[in-house]
């Protein structure tokens, strides 16, 4: 079992705390053996620990000196010391939960499983939040089948470290032993996202994919596997076993021996390599491989059923039937595969009593095709083999063999399909069977091959069809699915309309397909007049089947959603069954019109269902993202773009059209926002720009960005929205707020004008044109928008004090003051109003009030420079000279935040040496 903390790292974290001073003077003598006792993992190193004990150390000492011998006892594999160490630590130290973990894994090391049951236990009871210590205590209990008590620990684990990489790993080693096996593919993934790196998550994984009927992918698991731990047998025998699977006996009987070499002990090995012998025909060797397995493992169900299987294939359905009874009647079957195999072996009982099989070599052609045909008959294979044997003809060969790949589970049709091409390769009805085989293949695992590999056959078929022939007709029909799952909207659009006009009769499901790809070229307009025409031309019984979300798309995205709505009313009173779709559609209509609550509630109602939904989640994540929930929104958002990542064929099945997917980069970008991750959400924004260029929020929002950093690029994003959307009362307001911070005071008043008169919802707005019309000099204007402004805010600080400027500059000095007392009334606190009272006293000959408002002034921090300074020109103005230089020397002791700051403490420097020159000159 790995250990959760490593030996040194729990050294270096534990010894601080019980030995943090340890050396006492009494064995000042001992430094040397005390630093070999702690450094060497050796016997030299258990040496000197054992020195240090016999010393005499107080607690802390022995305590550090009896954990630092454990542990080397522990590198060197001497477990029995290494745990009488550790008991002894603990008696010295009780509540470290690392002794009970260490000393837990040890325990099971030397087979005391118990022990360490009782050691992780009280390790969890002591750091309850680790999960190492439930991932520890998880395993034993998986080893002992207790799968529950596994899963019940493991789930602890997760509530506390919901990113813990050995417990997702572990958990998909449970699934794997319950049977489970998508849910531990999806667990080991997870832990090696969060960096599991062990070779069991290979073996693990490859065990699944292999009892998924996924053998490609089980070897193509085993196989990477082996690159990284080349010496882990295990491996080589799954892969041996996924190679059989698939037909390539050579490879696999190569691994098969590689693992009996490698561990002549291990029954499984035999087990496998009899199965690959028996495949090859080789039932001596088969037999004897067998016989080895159950020799060294009697209990090893897979080896109880390959000697069955050999039996059988050597004609002893007697010897057969017996060991078959012997796996179906055992119950000590815990693993899923092993009740597998008990089900397996009471199946092939029933088989075997059943009557004699039918002689598919005495079947004539119309029962043979007929079974071949048939789903369920036993007997289809065979026939199919015996069709594809007796063919008179190249061609008719080649129809055996398309027949034959039909009845091949999905994935495993190429071979027919590549022989049928082979055998005739022009014969262009092959090629688009294999076409649709390819198709057929795809694992839904993000690996678009098999797509790219259909497309080359129906684009043959296409160059060499006969125009008007049926052939062209499904190779166009072919190839424009293909290049819809690819993404190729416009050559799937090209042979929808090539289509059209060749087949006008299949208008209603042409349009159908044409509204797709327009919708998914970003022309929301034009899907929405192809999907009218499906609508029109389809039969009410076809639109109960096939549903109106082609139709509910476009009026969405064209923003015509009452009639979306209407629309999916009618689909539900229509397809009662299709209200997972229903509801999906009804939500995004909803999150269109705004109605953001009621769109999260619809598609919590869809996810509780338990289904995964892309276009759910979707809708879901932008609907928390607009009512201010970041956290879940980046989580939704997250995951249905990575759902679309890991498979672009489901961006067009779940309708994500570029418009859709801009809008998610955006709301996740002001999701980011709302966490404060400023540089994640720039780039979401570049994002949303770049899928749908031609929409004005995602400029405005960088923009947004990039007035906050203080950045120009602000100014060229904000006259992108604007030249999108010129007349948004957001953009303009934005821009107005942007071109003040830049200096532009003429355009900010412009632009902040222009979007009052939109009716901008920001209460700012006329305070921003009142600031810009101050910096123009245009005083009256300046006062009107304050007064406005204080007419809704009463208390505004920011208004009181564009006003009293602005009066002050109409020179209206009378009512800037009363402004000035008002607002020192209302919030004196502010030291910019303290200021701008003492400045409006000082101009109106009050010196005795200036110097009490700058006086009051000096207290506050951000005015203390600025009030010092003054108040010693005030003072040397009416003679205080004394008075004068002390204000003056206070200023200039001042720290300097801001550059104006410097300045002002240069004028205060320079007013006082004027000052002494004036005192020190001849009266």
């Amino acid at each position: 079992m790995a250990c959760s903390l490593s030996r040194m790292a729990f050294r270096a974290c534990l010894i601080p705390i019980i030995a943090g001073f340890w050396l006492s003077p009494s064995l000042a003598q001992k430094v040397d053996a005390v630093a070999v006792c702690k450094a060497d993992k050796t016997d030299a190193g258990i040496a000197a620990c054992t020195a240090v004990l016999k010393g005499r150390g107080d607690r802390k000492t022995k305590a550090s000196a009896l954990l630092s011998r454990a542990q080397s006892y522990w590198a060197l594999k001497r477990l029995v010391e290494a745990e009488k160490d550790y008991s002894e630590t603990i008696k010295l130290a009780p509540n470290f939960a690392a002794l009970y973990r260490d000393r837990g894994q040890i325990r099971f090391g030397l087979g005391n499983g118990t022990g360490a049951m009782a050691d992780f236990t009280v390790a969890i009871d002591k750091e309850p939040f680790n999960a190492d210590n439930h991932a520890n205590r998880g395993y034993l209990k998986l080893l002992a089948y207790d799968f529950e008590g596994a899963r019940e620990d493991l789930r602890q684990g997760l509530f506390w470290q919901k990113d813990h990489p050995r417990s997702h790993y572990m958990m998909g080693l449970l699934h794997y032993s319950t049977g489970r096996y998508r849910e531990a593919v999806a667990a080991i993934e997870q832990a090696r996202t969060l960096g599991f790196k062990g070779n069991e998550g290979f073996i693990t994984k490859a065990r699944s994919h292999f009892y998924l009927n996924a053998y490609g992918l089980a070897e193509k698991e085993a196989s990477e596997g082996l690159a990284s731990f080349p010496t882990v047998y295990d491996l080589s025998e799954i892969r041996a076993r996924a190679r059989l699977a698939q037909n390539k006996s050579a490879e696999a009987l190569a691994d098969a021996d590689t693992v009996v070499l490698a561990a002549p002990k291990y029954g499984r090995a035999y087990a496998t390599r009899a199965a690959v012998k028996l495949a090859m025909k080789d039932l001596d060797a088969a037999r004897a491989d067998a016989d080895k397995a159950i020799e060294l493992d009697p209990k090893l169900f897979d080896a109880n059923q390959v000697k069955a299987e050999i039996l059988l294939a050597a004609g002893d359905k007697a010897g057969a039937r017996a060991l078959y009874a012997q796996s179906a009647a055992r119950t000590d079957a815990k693993m899923a595969y092993d009740k597998t195999s008990r089900n397996v072996a009471a199946a092939w009982i029933i088989e075997l009593d059943a009557p004699p099989p039918i002689i598919v070599a005495e079947l004539d052609e119309t029962e043979l095709k007929a079974r071949c045909e048939t789903r369920d008959d036993p007997l289809r294979m065979q026939s199919c083999d015996r069709l594809v044997e007796t063919a008179p003809t190249p061609q008719a060969k080649a129809d055996m063999l398309i027949l034959r790949s039909r009845a091949r589970p999905y994935g495993q049709q190429i071979a027919d399909l590549d022989l049928a091409v082979a055998t005739m390769p022009d014969y262009l009805e092959a090629a688009l069977a294999r076409a649709s085989g390819h198709i057929s293949s795809y694992g839904y695992d993000g690996n678009i091959a098999p797509f790219e590999r259909a497309w080359v056959d129906a684009d043959s078929v296409v160059r060499r069809a006969a125009p008007d022939s049926q052939e062209l007709r499904r190779a166009l029909t072919v190839r424009g699915l293909v290049a819809t799952s690819l993404g190729r909207h416009e050559e799937a659009l090209a042979d929808w309309s090539k289509l059209l006009q060749i087949e006008p009769d299949s208008a209603v499901w042409l349009q159908s397909y044409r509204a797709t790809s327009l919708l998914m070229l970003g022309r929301p307009s034009e899907a929405l007049v192809a999907a009218r025409e499906a609508d029109r031309l389809m039969p009410d019984d076809k639109k109960r089947i096939f549903g109106s979300r082609d139709l509910v798309l476009p009026l969405i995205e064209t923003g015509q959603v009452d009639a979306a709505l209407a629309e999916i009313e009618a689909w539900s009173a229509r397809s009662p069954e299709q209200s997972q779709s229903q509801d999906v559609m009804r939500a995004r209509a909803l999150l269109a019109r705004g109605d953001d609550a009621a769109a999260l509630d619809l598609t919590n109602a869809v996810l509780s269902r338990g289904r995964i939904d892309i276009g759910a989640q979707a809708v879901r994540g932008i609907a928390q993202a607009r009512l201010g929930n970041g956290l879940a929104a980046i989580s939704d958002i997250d995951g249905a773009l990575e759902g679309v990542s890991k498979d672009r064929t489901q961006a067009s099945y779940e309708g994500l059209t570029p418009g859709f997917m801009s809008d998610l980069a955006l709301h996740r970008g002001l999701a980011r926002l709302q966490l404060r991750q400023v540089n994640f959400a720039r780039v979401d924004f570049a994002e949303a720009i770049r899928l749908a260029p031609d929409r004005a929020r995602p400029y405005a929002e960088r923009a947004r960005l990039a007035l906050m950093a203080g950045s120009p690029a602000a100014l060229t994003d904000i006259a992108m929205a604007l030249r999108i959307e010129p007349a948004e009362p957001r953009w303009l307001a934005l821009a107005a707020r942007i071109n003040l911070a830049t200096g532009d005071t003429a355009a900010a008043e412009r632009l902040a004008t222009e979007a009052l008169a939109a009716k901008a919802a920001d209460p700012d707005l006329v305070l921003l044109r009142a600031k810009a019309r101050l910096a123009l000099g245009k005083f009256g204007p300046a006062v009107e928008d304050a007064a406005a402004r204080l007419a809704v805010a009463p208390s505004d600080t920011e208004a009181l004090l564009v006003r009293i400027e602005a009066r002050t500059g109409q020179g209206n000095l009378k009512e800037a003051l009363a402004d000035a007392e008002a607002a020192r009334a209302s919030n004196g606190g502010d030291s910019r109003i303290l200021l701008a009272l003492a400045e409006l006293k000082a101009r109106n000959g009050d010196a005795p009030g200036a110097i009490g408002a700058f006086e009051e002034a000096v207290a506050k921090p951000d005015a203390a420079l600025i009030a010092n300074k003054r108040l010693g020109d005030l003072y040397a103005g009416i003679a205080s000279d004394q008075l004068a230089l002390g204000y003056y020397a206070k200023a200039l002791e001042l720290p300097a935040y801001k550059p104006e700051d410097e300045t002002l403490k240069t004028a205060a420097r320079a007013a006082r040496d004027a000052l002494i020159r004036k005192m020190a000159a001849p009266k």
